[in-house]
C-alpha cells in the first residue's frame, strides 16, 4: 500500500469513527455545527448520504491545506485537526 493510499484509508477510518461518535449529537441539534460538520451536511444528498468521491475530495483539500511544506505528509496531530473546528 502506498503512502497516499494509507493516508486516505486512515482519514476515511478516522472520519467514520468520529461520525459514529458524534452522530447522536448532530442529529439532536443542528445548531453550533463545526466547519467539518457543515461541509458534510452540504455534501449530503436528500437521503443524508455522501459519495466517496465528494468525501475524499474534501479530505484531500483539507490534507493539502495542512501540508504547508508540500511534502505529502502531515503529523498525526495535524491529521486529527482535520476533524476539528479549525481545519
Amino acid at each position: 500500500m502506498t503512502m497516499n493510499q494509507t493516508v486516505k484509508a486512515l482519514s476515511f477510518g478516522a472520519m467514520l469513527a468520529i461520525a459514529a461518535l458524534s452522530a447522536p449529537v448532530a442529529l439532536a441539534d443542528d445548531t453550533g455545527l463545526s466547519p467539518f460538520s457543515m461541509d458534510m451536511k452540504k455534501m449530503a444528498n436528500k437521503e443524508g448520504m455522501i459519495t466517496k468521491k465528494d468525501f475524499m475530495a474534501m479530505m484531500e483539500k483539507r490534507f493539502d491545506m495542512m501540508d504547508k511544506g508540500k511534502k505529502g505528509m502531515i503529523s498525526t496531530t495535524d491529521a486529527m485537526k482535520i476533524f476539528s473546528d479549525k481545519p
